[in-house]
């Protein structure tokens, strides 16, 4: 079990590196305030879609036979979604905020953890399952966000009416980028070396920026405003809704081995990055979202260690 363990920190740890040293940036104030405001923009409209239109395109293998593992995760997150909606705006008055803690509750960082996460586990053997449901959550996850952070968006621009919302789904860019890349999947499209090989490189600096980008933008005095609805949303995040979800599928849906690892890494993992970055383009709380971020990737080498640990010992695993 202590592998287990040094593979959460393994996972967790580079993060945090890459988010120290946008601080650190920021602290020494080598650039300018806004230059992370312009990366940030940059990273959402960009670098971010790119990586998504990369990764399903590449992962994506037409086979969509597991549907009980596939309703499950899009049942589940459903539900999530809906009793987010229902419970966060009676505890939650100013709208922002309500909106990022919805979109932190409910959106895993699956596309960072998932594939390290289950086949850490199961080797090769969850890698078909993962690339599956990735087609199908990635862009799942964002049109929620779309939905929900158009709904509560504090900017004032424009109503969240129907016509709006739609707007917002057809043009958002990682949506763009899914959808390419479902696209550039089924149609097995092979890019000459040429094009493809810088793509790959600008797409696998989309992590780190977005990383960097949430390090320079953290700001240690607005913690202290949102303490507890940042330690909340994380227990949320990474006890209440794992437990309860992994609960139902192994006792009563039955899952083991590999589709429970799976799951594993879709509900247990901490908030999506991209969240952070969704959150700040669409007139939501960003500073509260960052913060949900951080903390929660900071608390998952813990939560997913117990959580495999217990599945392990129960001979779930």
């Amino acid at each position: 079990m202590l592998d287990n363990f040094i593979f959460s920190l393994n996972v967790v740890l580079p993060l945090f590196v890459l988010m120290a040293a946008g601080y650190i940036v920021r602290h020494i104030r080598m650039v300018k305030l806004h230059f992370f405001a312009q990366l940030n923009k940059l990273v959402f409209q960009f670098f971010l879609p790119l990586m998504l239109f990369q990764d399903i395109r590449s992962s994506y293998n037409g086979d969509f036979s597991n549907t009980k593992l596939i309703i499950t995760a899009v049942v589940g997150i459903t539900a999530i979604i809906a009793l987010s909606f229902l419970m966060v705006p009676l505890l939650i008055k100013q709208s922002g905020r309500r909106g990022s803690i919805i979109q932190a509750i409910y959106r895993s960082n699956f596309l960072i953890y998932g594939l390290p996460l289950a086949t850490g586990m199961y080797g090769q053997e969850a890698v078909a399952g993962i690339s599956m449901l990735m087609c199908i959550m990635i862009p799942f996850y964002n049109v929620s966000a779309v939905i929900i952070l158009s709904v509560f968006s504090e900017t004032g621009e424009k109503k969240a009416t129907v016509k709006n919302v739609l707007k917002d789904i057809a043009t958002n860019p990682l949506i763009l980028g899914s959808i390419l890349g479902l696209l550039g999947g089924m149609t097995h499209l092979q890019l000459p070396e040429f094009l493809d090989r810088p793509l790959i490189s600008l797409a696998m600096t989309a992590t780190p920026l977005a990383l960097f980008v949430m390090g320079g933008e953290f700001r240690f005095g607005s913690l202290r405003d949102n303490i507890v609805p940042v330690i909340l949303t994380t227990v949320t995040r990474l006890l209440i809704v794992p437990v309860i979800v992994l609960f139902i599928c192994a006792r009563y849906l039955e899952f083991r081995g590999v589709d429970l690892a799976i799951l594993v890494s879709l509900f247990a993992t901490p908030t999506a990055m991209a969240s952070y970055i969704m959150a700040y383009n669409m007139g939501n709380d960003g500073k509260l979202a960052g913060q949900i971020v951080v903390l929660s990737t900071a608390c998952s080498c813990v939560t997913i260690f117990l959580i495999i640990y217990c599945l392990r010992a129960w001979g779930l695993l």
